[in-house]
């Protein structure tokens, strides 16, 4: 029927997209110093890390109800719509982590537009207006290219990360009522505050690249960052959810093993 068929188009556009991105990402990204995932016979944390979180994005976009099932969880198609947003915002960290150091913040801001095209369908799920998704993807247009041409300082883009990861993160509660979105269930909720905590990885990467640290020192801070998050998730949600806490543990294991790795 139409529905199918309109619901198939979208699809495709997205994974055609997803595609453009990826490899607008990888031809911006020139050939690092530390080059190989292997390294004078030790695994590059940074590598390792960048492909588990994209791994795990794609998958969670790709199937996001099966992605809830793999972590002892069942929701409905809003619960699955915000897991695929939830699953995006890991390929936005993940990109951050392959561009560019030097333009890594102005590129960002266009992923992002991309990112609010791109995940239309799935706010559409929950009736919010479009009002202001139009109005962020102008202010981020804007943002990216004027920090690209250094006339904008990079810590405006940053910020932004930071602001609005925060307040999914801590209190998503205030985000849904803000965006109009209609229908979030407790699990929805829990899955918004996951993708604030992916944005506040992608801030606290951005920031740390501006205090001069280097690139593994400000993944390792991101990584950091990704662990407590999943803790906070562990420790403060997942028995209200019913959820096993087995996978946000061995996220925040993962985590904190590779931000050692990475400073030392």
């Amino acid at each position: 029927n139409n529905r199918t068929k309109i619901a198939a188009a979208r699809i495709h556009t997205m994974y055609k997209l997803l595609l453009v991105l990826a490899s607008a990402a990888a031809l911006k990204r020139p050939q690092p110093q530390r080059a190989l995932a292997v390294r004078g016979g030790e695994i590059d944390p940074l590598q390792v890390g960048k492909g588990i979180v994209l791994a795990s994005g794609i998958y969670g976009v790709f199937d996001p109800a099966g992605n809830l099932d793999k972590y002892g969880m069942k929701g409905n198609d809003k619960d699955n719509a915000m897991m695929r947003l939830t699953a995006w915002s890991q390929i936005l960290y993940a990109a951050a982590l392959n561009l560019d150091t030097d333009s890594v913040h102005g590129q960002m801001a266009y992923h992002c537009v991309a990112f609010i095209l791109i995940a239309q369908p799935c706010f559409e799920k929950f009736q919010s207006p479009k009002t202001a998704d139009a109005i962020w993807m102008a202010v981020m247009a804007a943002i990216g290219y004027k920090t690209l041409d250094g006339t904008l300082n990079k810590w405006v883009a940053a910020a932004l990360w930071l602001g609005n990861g925060a307040q999914f993160w801590l209190a998503p509660k205030s985000g849904i009522d803000l965006y109009e979105m209609k229908g979030v269930s407790k699990l929805g909720e829990s899955l918004m505050s996951l993708w604030g905590g992916q944005a506040l990885c992608v801030g606290t990467y951005l920031a740390a690249l501006i205090l001069e640290k280097s690139q593994s020192e400000a993944f390792a801070y991101s990584m950091i960052m990704n662990g407590v998050a999943a803790l906070k998730y562990a420790l403060l949600e997942a028995d209200d959810l019913k959820a096993p806490k087995t996978g946000p543990l061995a996220w925040a294991a993962l985590s904190a093993g590779l931000a050692y790795k990475s400073l030392n």
